[in-house]
Formats: C-alpha cells, sequence, structure tokens
C-alpha cells in the first residue's frame, strides 16, 4: 500500500463535521457515561475494600471478566454481571429520574 501523505486541516474539518452530527454527539455522550459508570464501580470496589479476586469468589465470575468489567470499553457486561459485580461489594442498583435541563 502506497503511502499517503496527512493533511492535519483536511483532518481537522472531517471531525469537526463528525462531531456535528447528532448521532456522533449521542455515540460519544453514551461512551462517556459508560466509562465514567466504570470508574465508579471501582471506586465503590476499592471503597468497600475488596479486590476483583474476592467479587470473582462471590460472583462465581473469573478475575478477568471482572477486570473487563472495570476496564474493557469494547465490551458491555449485561445486567446480570453488573448486578453480581455490585451486590458482591455491597450495593444495589438503582434508577434516578433525569432532571430536565
Amino acid at each position: 500500500m502506497p503511502f499517503v501523505k496527512s493533511n492535519p486541516e483536511q483532518e481537522e474539518k472531517i471531525l469537526c463535521e463528525l462531531l456535528e452530527d447528532p448521532e456522533v454527539k449521542q455515540h460519544i455522550e453514551e461512551l462517556d457515561k459508560e466509562s465514567e459508570f466504570r470508574k465508579r464501580l471501582v471506586a465503590a470496589r476499592k471503597d468497600a475494600g475488596v479486590h476483583q479476586k474476592t467479587i470473582g469468589m462471590l460472583t462465581g465470575l473469573d478475575q478477568q471478566a471482572i477486570s473487563r468489567v472495570e476496564t474493557n470499553k469494547a465490551i458491555s457486561p449485561n445486567l446480570r454481571t453488573i448486578i453480581k459485580y455490585i451486590n458482591a461489594i455491597g450495593y444495589e442498583l438503582d434508577i434516578k429520574k433525569i432532571s430536565a435541563e
């Protein structure tokens, strides 16, 4: 494959156009919320003083699966896995209404 010279101005223009697309904006917001949720899971686990291996023993999931729940943006764990994880660290799942902006 031949080398293609980069054009930073053109790339910036394309990126700006993409970021103006409502579907792209929504997807980015969803990814940001998922990332924040994962950070909160890790913080809650650490605050509870529970190790990944312990969660594994309590949930029947292996340590690698727990690590993927906490860090892997390429997968979204299913609801049952999230509930098991949350219960293992002494929390429960709750739903709250989004305030109107």
